[in-house]
């Protein structure tokens, strides 16, 4: 048995631990070297096993906001700004938001992987990227390593695929392209369909109000007596200049008559007469410039009518331009052009893109120099405690207390 002592001074600390692992790597520098050796060759085996990875990418551009291909304008015949006229032509334009995450978040999600593992579910077994036994979270969880996504603010999109097979990465990759260009013509012509739903029901609103004005309009004219003011109006001043003129002709031969005749002479009293009736004949003319309108009240319903059908035609050309844009949009969701654009599709890469040499031979360089260190910090730390009686007395203890599982087990085989 052995006795260690109790009186023996406190071992100091390490004092100077670079000098002693240097002088342990220099001392076993052979050690160190095969080790290094041995590791690189492993590190070369390991590199040559490993199954090469094919990298391919696509490339698309999501459009830029556009107009309609075919828009309706209301035409107001009224004065207005080119602003105006700008921000009523761009009103109501219906356009998919150049949003990259949407298609981001369309690549990665389980209904595309589920159906481009459907469809290459051969390859992917070739490959040896999944196999037969693969649950559906295991086939999703690899097929989304497999696939990277980059996007910019200017609405480019890249998609790269990584696989054992160089064929599988293109079609990867062109594949989940397409299945962006369906989801985006399907977004496109939901919303299209949706815009329409909206403008039918417009369209009610609007031809509800057209048949009001229309009946109001109806009811004006009719109470008022109007035809075509214009056209009345005109007839009517043309029917007073007329009984104006006749009025002065009588007038003047009148004068004439007075030289000659007195004013009971049955010659100036027709005369008379005639002018007298044509003064009645303009005061009623006056009093009905158009229909029952008398030329009091001529501006106040003239504004009114002008008004009124005004209202007719704009609410025409609103029910016009209503039923119009609905049925372009709904021509239109027949046929989805969405706004995904492929720029460059993938290829099939001729040169595997990994596993990088340099990663492989330097994590197995460094692994193998950490290891021979470490060893010779083992070594020299060991011949150090078997130098000290205190810590070789502890070692011898420890030992002891291990190795008799090892002396039972080697006396119970026995």
């Amino acid at each position: 048995m052995n006795h260690t002592d109790t009186h023996t001074a406190p071992r100091i600390a390490w004092q100077e631990p670079l000098l002693d692992i240097l002088e342990a790597i220099i001392h076993r520098k052979w050690i160190v070297i095969s080790i290094m050796v041995v590791g690189s060759i492993a590190g070369i085996l390991r590199l040559a096993s490993m199954p090469q990875v094919y990298s391919a990418s696509a490339v698309a551009v999501l459009l830029p906001r556009e107009k309609a291909i075919i828009d309706a304008s209301i035409d107001t015949s009224s004065i207005e700004t080119s602003d105006d006229r700008a921000s009523r032509s761009s009103a109501g334009n219906l356009m998919l938001p150049p949003n990259p995450a949407l298609y981001t978040t369309i690549i990665h999600s389980r209904a595309v992987l589920e159906e481009i593992a459907l469809r290459f579910s051969d390859q992917l077994s070739s490959s040896k990227a999944i196999s037969n036994n693969d649950r559906s979270e295991e086939v999703i969880d690899e097929l989304r390593r497999m696939i990277r996504t980059t996007t910019t603010e200017e609405g480019i999109i890249t998609i790269h695929v990584d696989s054992h097979s160089a064929q599988l990465s293109s079609d990867l990759a062109n594949a989940l392209f397409e299945q962006c260009e369906i989801a985006s013509k399907a977004i496109e012509h939901k919303l299209l369909i949706h815009q329409a739903g909206h403008l039918d029901k417009a369209l009610l609103i609007a031809q509800e109000r057209l048949s009001e004005t229309e009946k109001q309009m109806s009811a004006f004219t009719s109470e008022m007596g109007l035809v075509n003011t214009d056209l009345q109006a005109s007839n009517q001043l043309r029917g007073l200049r007329e009984l104006q003129t006749e009025r002065d002709t009588l007038e003047a031969d009148l004068d004439a008559l007075r030289l000659s005749y007195t004013d009971a002479s049955p010659e100036v009293i027709a005369i008379k007469g005639r002018i007298a009736t044509i003064e009645r004949q303009s005061a009623l003319s006056q009093q009905n410039v158009v229909g029952s309108v008398g030329t009091a009240d001529f501006g106040r319903i003239s504004i009114a009518y002008k008004s009124l059908e005004q209202k007719v035609r704009f609410e025409r050309d609103m029910v016009s331009t209503l039923s119009t844009k609905s049925d372009i949009y709904r021509l239109r969701a027949e046929q989805p052009i969405g706004n995904l654009a492929i720029i460059r599709p993938a290829n099939t890469p001729t040169r595997p893109a990994g596993p990088s040499k340099k990663r492989e031979l330097g994590l197995a360089l460094g692994l193998s120099l950490i290891l021979s260190i470490g060893y010779c910090i083992v070594c020299q730390q060991w011949q150090s405690m078997r130098k000290d009686r205190s810590l070789a007395a502890r070692t011898d203890n420890l030992i002891d207390q291990v190795t008799p599982n090892f002396k039972r087990l080697k006396s119970f085989k026995r």
